[in-house]
């Protein structure tokens, strides 16, 4: 068996009160990769780069916003073609400043939690919100 590379992603699920930010891959982003679209903001860590530090960075380029980060909510990986990938998912608390997209997305949308099941959003992401959401409640009401 053909040894791949480890890359590792940080993606940050961001919630402000009951409402998180899922962002819309831009066209070609979705073409180019045959993608659904949908994605929480971050991506992969640099050479010698600190997790945390690759997380804020990946998150202000793509929203330009800063946030406090909670916790990992989600951790899995997936073993594509070209590498072998760890993809870990942290619940994040406070987004400061406004959202400027990259050109990496065409659209950004604060959806309430509770009616994640009235959109399009994948199932698995919508888990994935559910599953962080508990994460961020669990940090709110220990430390108030």
């Amino acid at each position: 068996m053909k040894k791949k590379p480890y890359k590792i992603a940080a993606k940050a699920i961001i919630f402000q009160g009951s409402k998180v930010l899922i962002l819309r891959k831009s066209f070609a982003e979705r073409n180019a990769k045959d993608t659904h679209g949908w994605d929480f903001p971050g991506g992969g860590l640099e050479p010698e780069e600190p997790l945390m530090e690759a997380l804020a960075r990946e998150v202000m380029e793509e929203t330009g916003l800063q946030v406090k980060v909670i916790a990992p909510a989600y951790v899995y990986d997936e073993i594509q073609e070209e590498k072998h990938l760890l993809i870990i998912k942290f619940a994040c608390d406070k987004p400061q400043g406004s959202v400027v997209l990259s050109p990496e997305h065409d659209s950004h949308h604060w959806f309430c939690v509770d009616q994640l099941d009235q959109t399009r959003v994948p199932e698995w992401m919508k888990e994935e919100v559910r599953r962080a959401y508990r994460v961020y409640n669990e940090f709110r009401r220990s430390h108030r």
